[in-house]
């Protein structure tokens, strides 16, 4: 009885610890990507030329974060719908925003080099914002295209570098 006890207390003693470390971590990405996203809307919104046909947005460097770590995925979701909402197209730039981010994310999980996936990244956003500009605001859209898949793949490029050369002291190992 005795030999029970002590085996079922060693086990919902060791159960408890693994629960409790899964919790602490848990909540860790959770606050990971709160401020991923924060980030992201703060570096958009303050940007005067982060929007329509042309934009270069600085805040697109942090896209790229997803390709390393899929666990910051909800963070840059989270991040996009709320800093497109800011856009003059409103609704319409968080559907497609989003939507952009889905796909290429996607695409991320069986595609491992960064590199590609920044690329494709940087395509998916000039065809759909193009397409979407096309529809919303009829501006054309190899114009569209042009410009914002070099604006996008400028930014997501120098993210990828950013984050080679430093990002296992920035980004934090969440196992």
């Amino acid at each position: 009885m005795a030999v029970c006890y002590v085996l079922s207390h060693r086990f919902a003693n060791s159960l408890y610890k693994k629960l409790r470390r899964m919790i602490i971590i848990s909540n860790r990405i959770m606050i990971y990507n709160a401020v991923l996203a924060a980030i992201y809307v703060a570096l958009t919104v303050i940007n005067p030329i982060g929007t329509m046909a042309i934009q270069i947005r600085i805040s697109e460097m942090l896209a790229v974060i997803p390709f390393f770590n899929r666990k910051f995925i909800p963070g840059m979701l989270i991040g996009l719908a709320v800093a497109n909402f800011f856009s003059p197209l409103g609704l319409i730039d968080v559907a497609t925003g989003v939507g952009i981010a889905v796909i290429s994310y996607t695409i991320s999980y069986f595609i491992k080099n960064v590199w590609i996936n920044a690329v494709q990244y940087s395509v998916l956003c000039g065809i759909f914002v193009g397409l979407m500009l096309l529809t919303v605001l009829e501006i054309p859209f190899w114009f569209s295209f042009v410009t914002i898949t070099i604006s996008t793949l400028i930014t997501t490029l120098l993210g990828t570098v950013l984050f080679s050369k430093v990002g296992h002291r920035i980004l934090p190992n969440l196992e």
